[in-house]
Order: structure tokens, then C-alpha cells, then sequence
């Protein structure tokens, strides 16, 4: 009697060590992706941009009504009726960062045109005995000319939306207990 509750006792052990491993290996970062990801990241509010060709030809924009584990549904400007995207259709999907600021467009064509500038003045300008300036002092007026001007086109552009795409699941994995008290786990991978 005794040998039969060592095996019993046995099994039981081999039961939980294998329960306390697969719960261990579905806690680890590796495998914590699961199906509905998604849901947890995007949330109503959000302004976001999908890529579905099967739903509309063109992105859709606008701002996340509501998440569930099967649709997004977007409230998007142009239309009366909110746009409801399968998660499965969905091709590309990015997240607003808001727009860009007028100061980092004036900087930036503040030095296109300074470029720009300092090309066309060393080209076209002075040297020799003949002048007044130098063909170096007309490169750096112009360049300056040419930075103002940047900038002034650079601040009245409007500015951008700056759009951050948000990485799909490489993978997702599941566990779910059976009837029988064991264990199945799923994996499924993206290639």
C-alpha cells in the first residue's frame, strides 16, 4: 500500500511541477503576448490612421470610438456613420503624435535656405581685384538673406501631423486549462 501512494504522490508532484512550469513560461515577457493586444493599447480618444484596403481604398483618419476583440471602430470626420475596421483587415495602423511644431519647420527651412543661399552667393558673387567684397562675404550674406527667407516659408507652411506606426504581434500565445485538469497552450507566429 505504501508503494502505491509513493507513485501516487509521484504523479501528483510531476502534475504540479509541469502546471508551475507552464505557468512560469506564459509569464515570462516572450510569451505575455496575447490575442488581444490591441485592445489594451488603443483606447477611445486616440487619433489614429488604418490601412484596410478591403474596407476603404484610402487610409482612414479620424479618432477611436470604441475597441473590442474583433473591430475598431473610428469616428472619422468626413462621414456621418462611425467606420467599424476589422482588426484582421487592418494592414497599418498609426497613432497620432500631434502635429509639429511652426519653430522646428522654420529651423529647418531656415537651413535650406542658408544652403541655398551661400550656394547661389559663391556662384554669383565677387573675387578678384576688380570688386568691392569677396566672393566669401557675398556666400555669407546670402546666406543670411536666404535663412530669413527659410524661415518666413518654413513658419507659414502649416504644420504636419507627426504619425508614429504602431508594431503589430509577431506572435501570440495562449494557455487555457482543459476539462481533464491539464493544460493546452497555442502559438501562433507571423512571418
Amino acid at each position: 500500500m505504501t508503494k502505491f501512494k509513493d507513485v501516487r504522490s509521484q504523479r501528483m508532484t510531476a502534475r504540479l511541477c509541469g502546471v508551475l512550469a507552464l505557468l512560469t513560461l506564459a509569464s515570462t515577457p516572450a510569451f505575455s503576448a496575447v490575442e488581444d493586444e490591441m485592445p489594451q493599447a488603443l483606447t477611445p480618444g486616440m487619433r489614429i490612421r488604418v490601412l484596410a484596403p478591403e474596407v476603404s481604398p484610402d487610409k482612414v483618419v479620424g479618432t477611436i470610438k470604441m475597441v473590442d476583440i474583433e473591430s475598431v471602430t473610428i469616428d472619422v470626420p468626413d462621414r456621418k456613420e462611425p467606420v467599424s475596421v476589422l482588426r484582421d483587415k487592418i494592414v497599418r495602423l498609426d497613432v497620432s503624435e500631434g502635429p509639429r511644431s511652426r519653430g522646428v519647420d522654420a529651423a529647418i527651412g531656415a537651413g535650406i535656405g542658408a544652403g541655398i543661399g551661400a550656394i547661389a552667393g559663391a556662384a554669383a558673387g565677387g573675387g578678384g581685384n576688380t570688386h568691392l567684397v569677396s566672393r566669401g562675404e557675398v556666400a555669407a550674406v546670402s546666406a543670411l538673406l536666404g535663412a530669413g527667407l527659410g524661415a518666413l516659408i518654413g513658419s507659414a507652411i502649416p504644420p504636419g501631423e507627426h504619425w508614429s506606426e504602431m508594431a503589430a504581434p509577431r506572435y501570440r500565445a495562449s494557455l487555457a486549462p482543459r476539462l481533464d485538469h491539464g493544460f493546452d497552450l497555442a502559438v501562433a507566429w507571423n512571418f
